[in-house]
């Protein structure tokens, strides 16, 4: 049997199982026991390392936190990079970051200057994703020197040093952190995808989401701690809250916030700043990461004569012919199944 699904046909049967696997997941309630034997009702967080489960503490709504705006003339500094396949060589592949970064003081930009490019031979697309990485905590590092006590660094991503990075990659990550506690500047990451759930399997975000509707309406809010300090693994360079900048919007964030400005400032303040930030054109969200989001994107026109001009580099070095019969061996793949990192 067939349905509509987006205007086109769908698998009727396909549709059916999904929505009651939906429901059975919303309406799960799992009851577990405390080491006194008293039954645990709410659900809390959950983490997996490796092997380990780490639980975080029972949802509560007094953890959830009204957030003022609190206008602010402090610099801020704001960093983001994209990614794209330049060319496909088979087993291994040249990739193109434009890396954006610019500093505002309050919510009015203070300098900025053009995009970098960069490019990278990989093997894979974890290596791809570690050098994204690396490349903009380079780019901290290097321009952290515009900031001061009480400044802000925001990164466009979770502030974690996991295992499986290099270990090149993990000790640059913490000497940002580090050059930042120096300087009394604050380090955010804000993640616009999170993966945190909830001991029943629901969205943490979600259900954090709905649950503060209910009891705060449309009004900004924050919640935190979802863990105690001492059961996050030492590579967890951020402590993490959930956070709605805006009364005027429904964006929920993951928000990392470094541990060691937290042992230094106080995470309402923190967020209220925050929040001042965003755009009136983009309720509930910071406009400097909207806007260097924006400026190291990678149009289909700039890709296409980025792979112009590095085939005639590679030209005038000699390697043109075999690089050129490498990417047109794989064309196909490139085109249609691999795709493009970002």
């Amino acid at each position: 049997m067939l349905a509509r699904l987006g205007g086109l046909r769908a698998c009727k049967e396909d549709l059916s199982e999904a929505i009651d696997e939906l429901r059975r997941l919303y309406q799960r309630k799992v009851v577990e026991y405390s080491i006194t034997g008293e039954p645990i009702l709410a659900p809390y967080p959950i983490i997996k390392v490796g092997k380990r489960l780490i639980r975080g503490n029972p949802i509560r709504a007094s953890s959830i936190r009204s957030l003022v705006p609190y206008p602010h003339c402090k610099r801020v500094l704001a960093i983001d990079a994209s990614i794209k396949l330049l060319l496909d060589c088979g087993p291994f592949k040249i990739v193109v970051s434009k890396v954006a970064w610019g500093v505002w003081r309050g919510v009015k930009v203070e300098v900025t200057e053009e995009p970098i490019i960069r490019v990278k031979v990989i093997r894979d697309k974890q290596e791809a994703a570690e050098w994204l990485l690396k490349v903009e905590l380079s780019e901290a590092f290097k321009r952290m020197r515009w900031l001061r006590r009480g400044d802000y660094l925001l990164l466009d991503r979770g502030l974690m040093a996991v295992p499986a990075l290099r270990r090149e990659t993990r000790e640059l990550f913490e000497k940002v952190d580090l050059a930042a506690e120096r300087r009394g500047v604050i380090l955010i990451g804000l993640s616009k995808v999170s993966r945190l759930r909830l001991s029943d399997g629901a969205s943490l975000l979600g259900y954090l989401s709905r649950l503060a509707h209910k009891y705060m309406g449309e009004m900004a809010w924050y919640y935190y701690p979802l863990f105690r300090e001492s059961q996050l693994p030492s590579w967890y360079i951020g402590d993490i809250s959930i956070a709605k900048l805006s009364d005027e919007s429904n964006f929920v964030f993951r928000v990392d916030v470094s541990r060691r400005a937290l042992r230094r400032w106080e995470l309402g303040g923190i967020l209220g700043e925050l929040a001042y930030l965003q755009d009136p054109a983009l309720p509930g969200y910071p406009y400097p990461l909207k806007s260097v989001h924006d400026s190291s994107k990678i149009g289909h026109e700039e890709l296409e004569l980025m792979r112009l001009s590095f085939m005639e580099l590679a030209d005038k070095e000699g390697i043109g012919d075999r690089l050129r019969a490498d990417v047109e061996a794989y064309s196909f793949k490139e085109e249609v199944l691999w795709g493009s990192l970002g």
